[in-house]
């Protein structure tokens, strides 16, 4: 039992804390998270947000539905692009793969591009690999929707071609060619 209690909190990342508001710019009825939690109902949907550390937040219990990774403080909810009420929400490791950043994110990683195309060995969002379904177990249809965000936020518009690679029992995109035409 000790061991389990210390392998459990050396697997929780330090000082993440997640606070969820229910007015623009940090005011109003607020409700606090240091710990995962798989199905939470604060009430409100938020409408500013006050994220340390990393943490995956989804519109529906237990990490389904529409997810989206936050790292940083937003003042009003319209700059995450998402208007859905949290229902479940993860803190992120280091090293656990990026989920659906916000809007705006561009992927990067090593990458070859050509007049049409852009192929991508192993796509990150910041530092991290992006992970093939971030709302939920890998299945094709699921990393062909994310291949096919990562090409459009690189500038291209499809993705033709994409593999999964599993590595330390999590599974991300390799291998992504976007194209234009």
């Amino acid at each position: 039992m000790m061991l389990a209690a210390l392998l459990l909190a050396a697997a929780a990342p330090q000082d993440a804390t997640l606070m969820l508001f229910a007015e623009h710019f940090y005011r109003g009825k607020s409700v606090s998270f240091a710990a995962d939690e798989g199905d939470i109902r604060p009430g409100f949907a938020p409408a500013s947000i006050k994220a340390s550390g990393r943490w995956l937040v989804c519109s529906e219990p237990r990490f389904k539905g529409r997810c989206v990774e936050l790292d940083k403080d937003y003042p009003v909810e319209a700059a995450l692009g998402i208007s859905f009420n949290i229902r479940s929400l993860r803190a992120l490791q280091p090293g656990a793969g990026a989920a659906l950043p916000p809007p705006g994110t561009t992927p990067g990683g090593p990458s070859l591009a050509g007049n049409l195309s852009r192929f991508f060995a192993a796509p990150t969002y910041g530092s991290e690999r992006t992970l093939a379904c971030p709302d939920g177990a890998p299945g094709m249809a699921c990393a062909k929707k994310t291949a096919e965000d990562l090409c459009r936020r690189a500038g291209y518009r499809a993705a033709e071609h994409f593999i999964l690679q599993s590595e330390r029992g999590l599974y991300y995109l390799a291998d992504v060619l976007c194209t234009k035409p």
